[in-house]
């Protein structure tokens, strides 16, 4: 009779291990998305008074398969002149468009802008200084000041990187990490 409660112990204990390691399968699980981005915008402004911004839109959005239709702005500034520069960043495929700035600021750690001139001195090039820092005082350049160059063409490229292996950096290749989106502005300093 002993050994037939031990058999019975035993297998009541083993029932109760084997229901509490029971797994639960997840149904479909979805892959993250990321955010869309399809505009990004320079708010351009300076002490005497300049105030402008300037669209580089991609409508089905950067890193799109088929980005469709790109709608670039001129950027005409005065030469020998400095001006301070918001960079902001939209989904405007969405009905109300979505304001993602805020979302890249909140992971200011993960991001960073960078912005690059060519030629990268001379007639048509911009110079760059004063690049906000994120929280742990790396280069961030969401906001940076603009130093334009003598009167000339040239091109702007701005970058959003995402978890950039160098902050330091100062083109996306040096940068690493992912290209949230990159927009090319024709420059004109006259």
């Amino acid at each position: 009779m002993k050994k037939i409660v031990s058999i019975v112990c035993s297998m009541l204990i083993m029932s109760v291990i084997l229901t509490a390691c029971k797994k639960t399968p997840i149904d479909n699980p979805q892959p993250v998305q990321q955010e869309l981005i399809t505009t990004i915008r320079l708010n351009v402004t300076n002490s005497s008074g300049f105030n402008k911004s300037f669209n580089y839109k991609v409508l089905n959005g950067f890193n799109s398969s088929e980005p469709g239709i790109k709608l670039v702005e001129d950027v005409e500034l005065l030469p020998a002149t400095e001006y301070n520069v918001e960079v902001t960043v939209l989904n405007e495929a969405d009905t109300p468009a979505q304001n993602i700035t805020d979302e890249i600021i909140s992971e200011n750690t993960e991001h960073l802008f960078l912005h690059q001139s060519l030629p990268e001195t001379g007639a048509g090039s911009i110079a760059f200084s004063d690049g906000n820092k994120d929280d742990n005082g790396a280069p961030f350049n969401r906001t940076v000041k603009f130093t334009t160059g003598a009167a000339g063409d040239g091109t702007l490229i701005v970058t959003l990187k995402h978890q950039p292996t160098n902050k330091n950096a100062n083109t996306p290749d040096e940068a690493g990490g992912e290209t949230d989106a990159q927009a090319i502005f024709p420059i004109y300093l006259k």
